[in-house]
């Protein structure tokens, strides 16, 4: 064959086929350069923040005191001559309780008898006119004070309930005698006394309130009340007080609550467990693994999906409930990421993968 001839046959067949390659590796290219950018698209599943009732609670421990609490006692020494009831006894107010020795009742009543006889006599004379107003009046200041003396003797020698209550220990036995000693045992009252009487039905419970939780507390909130000793049964109280200063140590308030004890089976000094229930409240909540905690900075994150765009979004983590977590912050309706959300950025472009819809 003529070599020219070779030439140009060779050429009309490689030519094409160089041509017809180049646009097949343009081709493949641009489907890879295509399929690049489709890749750099991540994808993310989302859930929708949501607006909820809820009723929150406080939960709180605490002790349990007696309404009411004295040591009762004599203004001055003497012997316990006579205890007119065991310990655990019920008690109406005004009962005779204890009565101490007689001796010093006996030498004021004595001086109070002879006074009373002078001052007779005087205010007779004195309406004759005998004696001077002077001398008249120095016996009157002597008897009424001999009757002040004489009535407290009877008062301290006497003991008599002040309120109707428990007696739950005694502090002197009889035939002891009584000094005014101060009783130290902590958390009741240190005052000198013979016996202590305590007002058990109702009882207190004293919690400490922390100031962040002021604000929604309140005299007359209802309570419920766990006693361990008690596992099955629920006591019913009333937040009755709320002391109006704070612990400079603890920034707590304590508060005073009411409970009904008529079979008088919450004993003071016992522990408490308590659940105060607030008035109910709307609150936005989204899934807990919605929020990130960044590794390096140790933050907690939230990414919001807008127009396919990742934004981060402000917001306070209030308190869990279930699986969901109530915050502040987000609006009811607002698209949050869920899962991919470590692998996104703010303005980055993504795709929803949701199988299904939101959450």
């Amino acid at each position: 064959m003529n070599p020219l001839k070779l030439k140009k046959t060779i050429a009309h067949i490689v030519i094409p086929a160089l041509f017809l390659m180049a646009g097949f590796l343009q081709s493949c290219t641009t489907d890879s350069a295509t399929d690049d950018s489709i890749a750099e698209i991540p994808g993310v599943s989302t859930a929708l923040a949501r607006e909820i009732s809820h009723e929150p609670e406080i939960r709180l421990s605490g002790t349990v005191f007696a309404n009411r609490e004295a040591n009762l006692g004599a203004g001055f020494p003497g012997r316990v001559e006579k205890l007119h009831y065991p310990e655990g006894t019920h008690v109406q107010k005004g009962q005779l309780l204890a009565e101490l020795s007689g001796e010093m009742l006996a030498q004021a009543k004595a001086e109070f008898l002879t006074l009373e006889k002078d001052y007779e006599r005087v205010k007779r004379l004195a309406g004759r006119g005998t004696v001077s107003q002077q001398e008249y009046d120095h016996v009157k200041a002597r008897f009424e004070a001999s009757r002040a003396k004489y009535e407290l003797a009877q008062k301290n020698t006497r003991i008599k309930a002040p309120f109707s209550g428990t007696i739950v220990d005694y502090l002197v036995n009889e035939g002891e005698n009584y000094f005014l000693n101060l009783n130290l045992e902590p958390g009741y009252s240190n005052t000198s006394g013979i016996l202590r009487l305590m007002q058990l039905n109702p009882v207190r419970v004293e919690a400490e309130i922390n100031e962040k939780d002021l604000g929604r507390i309140h005299e007359g909130l209802k309570a419920s009340i766990q006693i361990p000793a008690y596992p099955e049964k629920t006591f019913e109280g009333e937040v009755t007080a709320i002391k109006p200063f704070l612990s400079t140590r603890s920034r707590t308030a304590t508060a005073e609550i009411t409970v009904s004890n008529p079979e008088r089976l919450i004993k003071p000094g016992m522990s408490a467990r308590i659940r105060l229930g607030l008035p109910p409240e709307k609150v936005v909540t989204i899934p807990m693994e919605a929020i990130y905690r960044d590794p390096e900075t140790n933050r907690e994150k939230l990414f919001l999906v807008e127009d396919q765009r990742v934004r981060p979004a402000g917001f306070t983590r209030l308190f869990p409930i279930g699986d969901q977590v109530a915050v502040s912050g987000l609006q009811a309706g607002e698209e949050v990421i869920t899962g991919g959300k470590n692998r996104v950025e703010e303005g980055m472009e993504v795709s929803i993968i949701n199988n299904g819809g939101h959450q």
